[in-house]
């Protein structure tokens, strides 16, 4: 089988040199992550949903053999084939390149890229100049160049109806521009990989779902400069001149006070402790509601009423704290498959009684519980009157504490390891974070899914989000009580 360069590697050069060569020569290295799993998924969902608008197209399948695809599609594409084209592959250069939608048009082709995002973003016309550039140079005559993605006004009438789901950009101006850039990028990509492995720092160009992350992390300093929190500039700075680890960064230097906190406690590898961090949380009435939610935003809508990409609840938990410490847990999941934002809404409004504070970790909650009401107008007052209760616990530990082994994050997940060790999100079976725990609530609602797997899976997420609200009862309890004092 014929080696190329796909489209996937000639966007991953660009993106980082090093991902481009460790894809090259150590895949093994890999290491796929929950976020990129799901980005996937969603690709695929969408790219199904966009044939349909094209119901005379041919599949151009073999993905395992490209050389295959090529030449079915240049068969096709030589013999004027009448109707729209689906994953057509095509060589130029040594480069591979599967064009989502192909349709014939008067004189040649209208070339359609299929994105699940809400609207056209830079790199998608990186993506388009690659594709346009193989294309013409394997002699397809493209009229059009355009980019579906989707209208995330949409709103679904629950009745199978999707026509109106994606919106076709033209973009063609815009990809014709950069294609003079596109063998300047692949002389540079093979340039990178007749060479040895480049050294290049992590930075902004890893996040979110580089699945080398772990590999590169390996080799950076117990505390690099990167965790500094909202600092691109500065670390660009420390970087330039030679500086990688916190440690080594020279006093004066840093000028935010959240940057000299992190310095100085991983200086002196002591944690940050402010006495109105006890003082704050002691003035905490009773009853005590400590609430986390999870949610699912489905690319393509299931639900009558709801939008592309919106945050739809289908889990809470809670931890009731009474005078004198007594703790109750109470719970929600919805598995039936069925729009929860009802019966989400309801039990939520009978669990947290109509008094106390409603304590949570970060504003995701409050959005949530606002975008409730589009769909409960009813339950306006009572969802009103738990937006007034919210305690919002971030600000506090960003201003008033810090450990160096948070590494510039006051995440949860970060900030309970250094208060609670015994309570550990990496012990949890399955489901570990929130893009997991849409993975796992997806499988359950699915009726392909066997019913063994399903309970384990339900199981794993009520474990998930019940840790979620008892890390919040640890940081109040350590802090109140002066465990951290």
């Amino acid at each position: 089988m014929t080696s190329y360069i796909t489209k996937s590697r000639v966007l991953s050069g660009l993106r980082c040199p090093k991902r481009l060569w460790l894809q090259t020569f150590q895949p093994k290295l890999a290491k796929p992550s929950s976020t990129s799993e799901l980005t996937i998924a969603n690709g695929i969902e969408i790219g199904k949903m966009a044939r349909l608008n094209y119901p005379a197209g041919i599949l151009i399948e073999h993905i395992e053999h490209p050389d295959v695809a090529v030449a079915e599609t240049k068969r096709l594409i030589d013999n004027n084939c009448p109707v729209p084209l689906f994953e057509a592959a095509f060589e130029f250069a040594g480069v591979l390149v599967r064009a989502d939608i192909l349709v014939p048009v008067d004189g040649g082709w209208r070339m359609i890229e299929v994105k699940s995002s809400g609207s056209v973003k830079d790199h998608h016309l990186v993506d388009c100049a690659v594709q346009l550039w193989v294309l013409e140079g394997a002699g397809v005559k493209v009229q059009q160049v355009c980019l579906a993605h989707v209208d995330t006004s949409f709103v679904y009438a629950g009745d199978g109806n999707y026509e109106q789901l994606l919106v076709e950009e033209d973009v063609t101006e815009k990809v014709r521009v950069l294609l003079s850039d596109v063998p300047v990028w692949l002389a540079s990509h093979r340039d990178i990989l007749a060479n040895s492995i480049p050294a290049v720092l992590m930075g902004s160009q890893c996040k979110p779902d580089c699945q080398f992350q772990d590999h590169c992390e390996q080799e950076l300093p117990e505390y690099p400069v990167s965790i500094l929190p909202n600092g691109r500039k500065v670390i660009t700075d420390l970087q330039q001149a030679g500086i990688e680890d916190v440690r080594d960064i020279p006093d004066g230097v840093l000028t935010k006070e959240r940057h000299i906190t992190v310095w100085q406690a991983t200086c002196a590898n002591q944690p940050f402790i402010s006495p109105a961090l006890k003082t704050e949380f002691s003035k905490l009435p009773y009853p005590r509601f400590y609430l986390d939610f999870e949610t699912i935003n489905f690319v393509i809508p299931r639900w009558a009423g709801t939008r592309p990409h919106q945050q739809l609840p289908f889990q809470w938990s809670c931890h009731i704290q009474r005078q004198g410490g007594v703790l109750e847990h109470q719970e929600f999941l919805d598995t039936s498959g069925n729009a929860p934002m009802r019966v989400f809404a309801e039990s939520l409004i009978a669990a947290v009684e109509d008094d106390g504070p409603i304590i949570v970790y970060g504003a995701f909650e409050s959005t949530v519980i606002k975008s409730l009401i589009e769909f409960c107008a009813d339950l306006e007052n009572p969802l009103n009157d738990i937006l007034d209760r919210l305690v919002n616990l971030l600000p506090w530990l960003q201003n008033h504490y810090y450990h160096p082994a948070m590494k510039g994050s006051w995440s949860i997940k970060a900030v309970l390891p250094t208060i609670a060790p015994h309570l550990d999100y990496s012990q949890l079976d399955d489901v570990q974070n929130g893009t997991l725990a849409q993975l796992a609530y997806v499988d359950i609602i699915d009726p392909k899914t066997a019913p063994a797997v399903r309970e384990t899976k339900i199981h794993n997420l009520l474990k998930y989000c019940e840790l979620d609200t008892l890390a919040m009862v640890e940081v109040v309890r350590s802090f109140e009580g002066g465990v951290f004092s």
